[in-house]
């Protein structure tokens, strides 16, 4: 039977634990479910490190500092192992956890999420740089107005993104495997996977998480899971259609392979498996990747995939009007026409919440609100 999960390949008695454990979070893999069932449960988190660590791979932030001195906190963040094994040696105990997910739905999950901020659903993580995934601003502005192009743009100008969960285990630099010997590489990925702490794949999340949570708060505390809810709200710009097709994917495969090869060795171990994964040929491993299909929707998502389909034309038609009414707010602006200005402001209210921040973004609210009420 394939087991789901593998926590502590060095296993370490709960007594004697006086590092610090580390989450390497690679983007939509669950690290923040991850990080919100910790938090549920009474442990001390630390979240987005790369936030307070300087050009010198340190921690200058002294709130931070204060935090980490307490050996029982978890630190979480987008940073690369070889970064945080400089800052956190694990020769002073500290243990490194990572949680990887299907190449495929990785990036799909990725695109489909940024291209909501995009729209302005919620705060948009592009617009901090300290981001690894800031260029899928790019990205999914072209993936919003033809999907089907998505992989040609990645390979042609952001060859950087892809790859992600290889780069952040810090088994490549650029976005491209690089080798023709994908045998060779493979054998680096399993010697890596078997480097950490523990780690998980997404059908072995629950059970991983509860191995964390017991070990730190032992067999006896009761258990709290919350329901996961960072997922794409709203109708993602890559539909099942999509992604589903052989050509997709395929395209996606050749763009994503080391994570593939690393995902492999990841399920290679779980199930047993005492050396890395080989392969005879690129057909052989295409053969082998193929079997991973694409995450399944949920019916409240393809419900409201139906109702978005119904109204794509009014949608299309509100995104223009909205793009226009930003136009129109900056020529005012330019000009000094206070009054329209404010016209044209409550008029933008008036447009769904999806289109609204494009002609709300287009003036700083502090210039707006120094402009409230001023007579033209």
């Amino acid at each position: 039977m394939q087991k789901s999960h593998i926590f502590h390949p060095r296993p370490v008695a709960y007594e004697d634990l006086i590092g610090h454990n580390i989450l390497i979070h690679i983007p939509r893999t669950a690290g923040t479910f991850f990080n919100n069932c910790l938090r549920a449960n009474g442990l001390a988190v630390v979240d987005h490190i790369q936030r307070f660590i300087d050009s010198s791979e340190s921690i200058k932030h002294t709130p931070t500092r204060r935090q980490l001195s307490n050996r029982s906190t978890w630190i979480s963040g987008h940073v690369r192992y070889d970064t945080l094994t400089r800052i956190f040696p694990p020769e002073k105990d500290t243990r490194y956890f990572v949680l990887l997910r299907n190449p495929i739905n990785q990036l799909i999950s990725q695109i489909n999420w940024q291209a909501e901020t995009l729209c302005g659903s919620y705060l948009s993580l592009a617009r901090m740089p300290l981001y690894q995934f800031r260029i899928l601003m790019h990205v999914c502005l072209e993936a919003l107005n033809r999907p089907q192009n998505v992989p040609n743009v990645l390979n042609r100008y952001f060859g950087s993104f892809l790859n992600n969960q290889c780069r952040s285990l810090s088994l490549m630099n650029s976005g491209r495997l690089r080798t023709d010997d994908f045998n060779l590489f493979s054998a680096r990925c399993y010697a890596r996977l078997l480097e950490l702490d523990g780690f998980s794949v997404e059908s072995g999340l629950d059970p991983f998480i509860k191995a964390v949570i017991s070990e730190n708060r032992g067999n006896n505390h009761t258990q709290i899971i919350p329901p996961r809810s960072a997922q794409n709200r709203s109708h993602p710009v890559l539909d099942n259609g999509l992604v589903s097709s052989e050509e997709f994917r395929l395209k996606i495969f050749n763009l994503q392979l080391a994570d593939y090869i690393l995902y492999q060795n990841a399920l290679g171990i779980l199930n047993g498996e005492q050396s890395p994964r080989r392969w005879q040929n690129f057909n052989e491993l295409k053969h082998d990747c193929e079997g991973l299909a694409v995450g399944q929707k949920s019916p409240e998502v393809v419900r409201n995939e139906k109702f978005v389909l119904k109204t794509q034309s009014r949608t299309e038609k509100l995104f223009f009007t909205a793009r226009a009414m930003r136009s129109v707010a900056k020529r005012l602006v330019a000009l000094q026409k206070f009054s329209l200005f404010q016209q044209v402001f409550r008029w933008c209210k008036r447009l769904p919440t999806s289109c609204r921040s494009l002609p709300l973004k287009a003036v700083s609210l502090t210039v707006l609100n120094r402009w409230n009420g001023r007579k033209c």
